[in-house]
């Protein structure tokens, strides 16, 4: 069966830019098939015409804003919010830089300066129908996400998150992304030494025309390999984000990577809530103390009532960990009712200096830390073994061994 070609219409009242447009969409090698025709302003746009629209769903919009420019990019903006997925290609007059922008956060996937060109034209459906089959790219299967939580400030849950993303990484050669959904005072971005250009705030006011294309230019990509979504700087950029917001990004995101490691708030905000709901395993990050535990003891009827599989995806990890210290591993799991999952030493000098640096601990050498977050992501992930990265992972890994039997075979 022969797979469906995407729908366009068509809004206009400029009767040479109607042909052209008729004309390119008549040649079937350009596959896409004109649905719709609106000869009709901005202005006299009615509920019949948009539920014309909405009925039959074209998957590309061309519109003219030669008639009145400024009404039509908040045309276009009730397009985008209409359906986020569809692609808007635009014609008309040399906008001015403020209102190209404004046209551009609308939803424009394409700016084509009026007269157009039939070249030109079919350049940007070719862009447009590539991004519309992009889409099936995500059919493969969601990447792994692990959500890390603490209910108490400074337990070092950032710095875990942000270590074991590294690890992640660099263990297995697969696409890992860190995401900081602490919006208010997230700081992954100082623990990774980053200084952000974009943050997941930007993601979400423009989340309505995202694709793996777009979604390139949010992301800040470390040293390391791991790829950053960071949290705003400002605090008050937060105010608008709701927690189905986040549960559609983050399940966007999982479509995009192999890993995604989101580092939370240290409350029960929406935006916890709406992480632990999308993922297959939340970390909780405590400390061998009693204001640590207490809390997490208060908060666990609340985690387990959120998590979509129950208990099971609850791993317990210990940070600072000393084993002569006066609360043992099994005080802990007899207070809680959980298994310690895994460990990570007290080594606060290697911790504090990579803070201030910038510098992940798991890429300044051998420390007790960072053989406890190798052990952690190695139990997780089913791989073992060194995670220095500097051949790509698993496939330099591989290369490794084959260098050595070469080596052996030569001796």
């Amino acid at each position: 069966m022969s797979e469906r070609r995407p729908r366009a219409a068509l809004i206009s009242v400029d009767g040479s830019f109607q042909d052209l447009v008729r004309h390119t969409l008549a040649d079937p090698e350009v596959g896409v098939d004109l649905a719709l025709e609106f000869a009709v302003r901005f202005a006299e746009f009615d509920e019949e015409q948009v539920a014309r629209i909405r009925e039959n769903a074209p998957e590309i919009v061309v519109v003219d804003l030669a008639d009145d420019p400024d009404m039509g990019v908040k045309f276009i903006q009730f397009l985008s919010e209409l359906s986020g997925s569809r692609k808007v290609i635009a014609a008309g007059p040399a906008l001015e830089p403020g209102l190209l922008l404004a046209a551009m956060r609308a939803g424009i996937s394409d700016y084509l300066p009026k007269p157009v060109s039939p070249e030109a034209f079919t350049e940007a459906l070719a862009r447009a129908s590539s991004q519309l089959g992009k889409g099936a790219e995500r059919d493969r299967k969601p990447g792994q996400l692990y959500t890390f939580f603490s209910s108490k400030g400074g337990s070092g849950s950032t710095s875990i998150a942000a270590n074991t993303a590294i690890v992640l990484h660099r263990l297995t050669g697969k696409r890992t992304l860190l995401v900081d959904l602490d919006l208010e005072l997230g700081e992954v971005a100082l623990v990774m030494g980053v200084q952000p250009r974009f943050n997941f705030v930007d993601l979400v006011q423009n989340f309505h025309r995202m694709d793996a294309g777009l979604l390139a230019s949010y992301i800040e990509q470390h040293s390391s390999g791991v790829h950053l979504l960071s949290a705003p700087f400002h605090p008050e950029r937060t105010e608008a984000v709701t927690g189905e917001e986040i549960r559609r990004i983050l399940h966007f995101l999982r479509q995009q990577y192999d890993y995604l490691v989101v580092d939370t708030p240290k409350s029960f905000a929406p935006t916890t809530f709406a992480a632990i709901d999308q993922s297959d395993a939340v970390f909780v990050i405590a400390s061998l103390d009693i204001p640590s535990l207490r809390n997490i003891q208060r908060g666990l009827p609340l985690l387990k009532r959120a998590l979509p599989r129950g208990e099971e995806q609850l791993r317990l990890v210990i940070n600072r960990f000393q084993a002569d210290g006066d609360i043992t591993l099994d005080d802990v799991e007899n207070t809680l009712g959980l298994k310690v999952f895994g460990t990570i030493a007290n080594d606060y000098e290697a911790v504090i200096g990579a803070i201030n640096t910038g510098k992940p601990v798991v890429l300044n050498g051998t420390s007790a830390y960072s053989r406890d977050v190798r052990t952690l992501v190695g139990r997780l992930t089913g791989f073992k073994g060194d995670d220095t990265g500097k051949k790509g992972g698993v496939v330099g890994r591989l290369m490794g061994r084959l260098r050595d039997r070469s080596g052996e075979k030569k001796q």
